[in-house]
């Protein structure tokens, strides 16, 4: 989790003994002498290198970024192989998207799905080879280039309050085709009393994955996707609120960084359950409301 490295950091001192090229001898005080041998030495540690070692890590990681050049862009259909290889190397395969829910929600709500892109001609590494392959060219004028989905959100509408597993389920009248259409003829699936899947006129949205591949992680991308995405939805009016499922130890970086309220322990079992239900209350819904 993100924290500040230099915040309640004091020098350290580090105690020789015996040490043959101490140049500097502690001052000889009656105390000193008591509690350490006669030719005991002081090291003090400077904080400045600490700070001048952060700040090249953190310039370091801003240039690893910018040579990036990442973009957003709404997902769609023709993203589902890199959305699946992504899912595939960020999270373990019980906490995954399967790939008929992908193919459910980038043809049934696609404008509530973003991703993080890069335009690159570098070759690919095996860390992130199946990324690479499933990469599309940008456009059509620079076939050489591929855009390399490094990280996604997904989402949908919901009826209620919170991120609940009816929410995430698929409904029984969508069956996935090769050409991705829906048979709407069997009655909708419900999960107890509430309906499955994405309700078109809910007012919650529930954010299913946030993810960034695991070898471009560090590096701020997963805030800036966020915050675009978050940003979007605002703007856009769709939603009262947005929520999400989170691990325990990940709730301080929705809450600090973004403004999420914890509202306790979520009843959803996906994936082994023990999340963490995650609100954010939309404060200026904008002109689709």
């Amino acid at each position: 989790m993100p924290r500040d490295l230099f915040s309640n950091r004091q020098s350290q001192e580090l105690t020789l003994t015996e040490s043959p090229e101490a140049k500097t001898p502690r001052s000889n005080t009656t105390q000193d002498q008591e509690q350490l041998p006669s030719n005991a030495f002081t090291i003090v540690r400077d904080e400045s290198d600490d700070r001048e070692q952060q700040l090249s890590s953190t310039l370091r990681r801003r240039d690893e970024k910018n040579k990036l050049h990442p973009y957003v862009q709404l997902l769609s259909i023709s993203d589902l192989e890199a959305c699946v290889a992504l899912e595939a190397a960020t999270f373990p395969e019980h906490e995954r998207c399967s790939r008929e829910k992908f193919i459910y929600r980038l043809t049934t709500c696609p404008t509530l799905s973003l991703g993080l892109f890069s335009s690159t001609t570098t070759l690919p590494t095996p860390a992130t080879q199946a990324a690479f392959d499933a990469a599309r060219p940008p456009d059509s004028s620079t076939p050489s280039h591929r855009a390399v989905l490094l990280g996604h959100v997904i989402g949908s509408l919901t009826d209620a309050p919170a991120v609940t597993d009816a929410s995430m389920e698929i409904p029984r009248n969508f069956h996935s085709h090769p050409d991705h259409s829906i048979n709407a003829s069997p009655p909708p699936s419900t999960h107890g009393a509430e309906i499955s899947g994405h309700q078109p006129l809910g007012r919650t949205i529930a954010i299913h994955s946030v993810c960034i591949l695991p070898t471009h992680q560090n590096l701020g991308l997963g805030k800036t996707l966020l915050k675009a995405y978050m940003q979007r939805m605002e703007s856009s009016g769709i939603a009262d609120r947005i929520a999400l499922l989170a691990h325990p130890e990940l709730v301080g970086w929705y809450v600090g960084k973004f403004g999420f309220e914890e509202r306790g322990e979520s009843k959803a079992t996906f994936g082994g359950g023990g999340w963490r239900e995650l609100v954010y209350e939309v404060r200026d819904p904008g002109p689709g409301n």
